[in-house]
């Protein structure tokens, strides 16, 4: 062969060579695309399970809080979580969770069981615990499509799902107001026998100091235990959740009138020297009394619409004299106030003294505000029930405990 014919053999070698490159170099880069795509994906797979994770606890957690009280309605339970979970939004918030009837929500009375949704549950009031699963479908993929390039590579759109369980505990801690509560039947002396309170009852408060305690079933009570006035009035203005333990005692200065400005920042109303600064008010400041509610009991309902709807204090109306001020937009900034806890107490243990020893805690309303200094009319309370009992509406209150804790039940996430 000649020159010329090795010459030419040589440059087609050379174009051979740049084209086998060249193919190769093409593959890395799709490859390498494919791979930053990948890890791309994944990211965004992991942020839209957070989303529905965060649905689904929202979901379970809601729901579970239904599982409680003498009878379980699970359709009820079912709405509650779809309604909260709802509530959230998947895929970088762009699109809605969808929860549907009878197929997102599952219920089983042990942890080792199988979850049934509400229709294949024979006895609703067994179940103790409640599943939400959430999911999204279809997910497009950014990158990593580029892999459909390679034969026989087809990668498809992704699905993404998350669950939660969640159970009701007692609470560890909730929020209390400074008075105690008479046990029924030790209000007056001598005791009288055979009493009880009753769910929706209202109660008044007690007039004059111990040991000469007047008529009335509660009174001022400083849940540090002291006898401190000034105990009873930071408590009332910020939120008490440190609970004595039943059997502490706790300290009752008498009928400390000039507490009345600091009981109604809670409907906030405010004198000197108290704002919503600091002294937070309830959502709502609408009050009870036998003249605008005449049935004198069960008025928990009725504060459930008002706080929904912000409903302001009414205003002072002769007898009542509160001497404070207040505004409709007050209550839009307020809280859960008026809704607390209570110790209650064996009353015949402060005709001896200034201090008595907890029995229990109750759930009650505050039901009214208080005259300016005290004045002659008592305020009341509405009696919801033993801390304990999970349908007292101050069960939607605490920290989760564990089992042997005493507060009310609030609803856990427990996977």
């Amino acid at each position: 062969m000649n020159h010329n014919g090795q010459r030419v053999e040589r440059v087609l070698s050379r174009r051979k060579e740049r084209g086998a490159v060249a193919i190769m170099v093409a593959l890395a880069i799709v490859a390498l695309i494919g791979f930053v795509g990948l890890a791309l994906d994944l990211g965004k797979l992991y942020v839209v399970k957070s989303e529905l994770q965060n649905s689904s606890d929202s979901c379970a957690l809601a729901a579970a809080r239904d599982l409680t009280g003498a009878t379980i309605d699970l359709s009820v339970s079912e709405a509650a979580g779809i309604a909260a979970g709802h509530y959230n939004y998947a895929f970088f918030q762009s699109a809605p969770v969808q929860l549907s009837v009878n197929n997102n929500v599952s219920f089983t009375d042990s942890l080792s069981n199988a979850f049934l949704t509400k229709s294949a549950v024979s006895s609703p009031a067994t179940m103790k615990y409640v599943k939400c699963t959430t999911s999204l479908t279809n997910i497009p993929n950014w990158f990593i499509q580029v892999l459909d390039m390679i034969p026989g590579v087809s990668i498809a759109n992704a699905a993404v799902s998350a669950s939660a369980v969640a159970t009701i505990s007692p609470a560890q801690t909730t929020c209390a107001i400074p008075i105690f509560v008479c046990k029924a039947g030790t209000q007056v002396s001598p005791p009288l026998a055979g009493q009880s309170y009753t769910q929706g009852q209202w109660i008044s408060s007690k007039t004059g100091s111990p040991p000469s305690y007047g008529a009335g079933n509660f009174g001022w009570a400083a849940l540090d235990g002291s006898n401190s006035a000034n105990s009873i009035r930071d408590e009332l203005t910020s939120n008490y959740c440190s609970l004595p333990a039943v059997g502490a005692s706790i300290g009752s200065p008498g009928n400390m009138v000039s507490d009345s400005s600091a009981w109604n920042t809670r409907f906030g109303i405010y004198a000197n020297p108290f704002s919503q600064s600091g002294a937070t008010p309830d959502f709502t400041g609408y009050a009870y009394n036998t003249t605008n509610w005449t049935q004198g009991s069960n008025a928990y309902g009725d504060f459930v619409s008002k706080r929904a709807a912000f409903a302001p204090y009414q205003g002072d109306t002769p007898p009542t004299q509160t001497k404070g001020s207040s505004s409709q937009t007050v209550y839009t900034a307020g809280a859960d106030r008026r809704l607390a806890l209570a110790p209650e107490v064996d009353c015949t243990q402060l005709l001896s003294g200034h201090s008595a020893t907890i029995l229990w805690w109750d759930c009650v309303l505050m039901l009214d505000p208080m005259d300016k200094g005290g004045g002659a009319t008592p305020v009341h309370l509405e009696y919801e029930g033993k801390s304990t009992d999970p349908s007292v509406p101050c069960a939607t209150h605490g920290i989760p405990g564990n089992s042997n804790s005493a507060g009310p039940l609030v609803p856990v996430l427990v996977q």
